[in-house]
């Protein structure tokens, strides 16, 4: 996102912000059908709209509607304990736009005005995921968190910024001093409200978990989507942003939602949400026979030879689905061991694959230096998601 986006974008949410300390009159002015969030609201979204390029596309625009509406209409309903915000029970008309930019972000609007960016739709590994991102946004939305946040503004200035300055002017305090001591005051103010919105995000997670569970998404994908944030912000150079931080550590919110599934009892399948350790075939010749290697998150694992009557493809698929179940069972490397005799790789009692005589004679080893390189492979492979995982 180029910065005069940057720019237009938090000009209108602050101007936003400016027009919640009229709220007050405008409800009491206006007709009772006309809720002054939405026009709030509404007014953001146009002047945003001027710089922005929205997708036209109709199947990316309906699916991230579809997805949207099915939350919203949760959101709509439901009474989710809020940890941050307003607790107002409000009824939104949702609208959902893709704007085209690269960049891996969504943004809402007070009045449920939500837009996601084509990038984050590139970023996503499932349905599950952007139902994830939305729901979050929804939460933002209505739990009023910009109303909350236009409130606490205005106590800032009634209570620190408007006494500071009317002390200094009366005071005669020379206009150098003045200047110093309103800067302070300024970064009292943004460490506050940047603090209370660190406290809306948290709040947006926890409503979003509670709004997906009521939905056909499953909630663990906002813990694989939130870890592989968390995952690319560590390999980027660290940033100390102090009181400009906005958002909690993604690590800190990976972690929180874990906690928040194991008070709910939401079992954790990362699998079935995102692109998790897949077992993939490829066809490959060996001494001018056609064999098919399995693979496992892009690790070879082994790419056996016709035996016991079934072809290379048969008995690579069979490896293939018993590494799905297993894996959709979370298993671990301590899992995976050999056999007695040496020959059979298993987990849990479980067995995986048993490499034959047709196998040895094929790839020119052992039968248990073969069965070695099979559970080799698999830990590796459950080694390296284990290190993306840690951040």
């Amino acid at each position: 996102m180029t910065t005069r986006k940057r720019i237009t974008i938090l000009y209108a949410l602050v101007t936003t912000l400016l027009l919640v300390v009229q709220a007050g009159i405008v409800c009491a002015q206006s007709k009772p059908e006309e809720d002054p969030e939405v026009r709030m609201g509404r007014e953001a979204a146009q002047e945003i709209e001027r710089t922005l390029r929205l997708v036209t596309d109709p199947a990316l625009v309906e699916r991230v509607n579809r997805i949207g509406q099915e939350i919203a209409a949760v959101a709509n309903a439901s009474e989710i304990p809020i940890t941050w915000g307003i607790n107002k029970r409000s009824q939104f008309q949702y609208t959902f736009k893709v704007v085209d930019d690269k960049d891996v972000n969504a943004f809402s609007l007070p009045g449920g005005f939500i837009y996601v960016n084509k990038g984050l739709l590139d970023y996503v590994q499932s349905d599950h995921e952007l139902a994830a991102v939305l729901a979050h946004e929804i939460a933002h939305a209505a739990h009023h968190h910009l109303l909350r946040l236009g409130q606490e503004n205005e106590k800032i200035n009634r209570r620190v910024t408007l006494p500071t300055l009317l002390v200094l002017v009366l005071t005669g305090a020379p206009a150098r001093d003045l200047g110093n001591v309103m800067m302070g005051v300024q970064l009292y103010q943004i460490a506050k409200l940047n603090g209370f919105t660190q406290e809306a995000e948290m709040d947006a997670d926890h409503a979003a978990i509670h709004y997906l569970m009521r939905t056909s998404y499953n909630p663990v994908g906002m813990l694989t989507f939130m870890e592989r944030l968390a995952r690319d912000e560590a390999r980027r150079p660290e940033r100390q942003l102090g009181i400009f931080r906005t958002h909690p550590p993604s690590r800190q919110r990976a972690q929180a939602m874990l906690d928040l599934f194991r008070k709910l009892n939401i079992p954790v399948n990362r699998r079935a949400v995102a692109r998790i350790l897949p077992v993939e075939l490829k066809e490959k010749s060996v001494d001018n026979r056609n064999l098919t290697e399995v693979y496992l998150d892009s690790v070879p694992v082994f790419a056996p030879a016709d035996s016991n009557g079934m072809t290379s493809s048969q008995r690579a698929q069979l490896l293939r689905e018993r590494l799905d179940i297993l894996l959709n069972d979370g298993i671990q490397m301590y899992d995976i061991r050999l056999s007695s005799d040496r020959r059979t790789v298993v987990a849990r009692s479980n067995p995986i694959f048993t490499v034959e005589p047709e196998d040895a004679a094929l790839h020119g080893k052992s039968l248990p230096e073969l069965a070695e390189q099979v559970s080799n492979a698999i830990k590796r492979a459950l080694w390296n998601e284990l290190i993306q995982r840690a951040y």
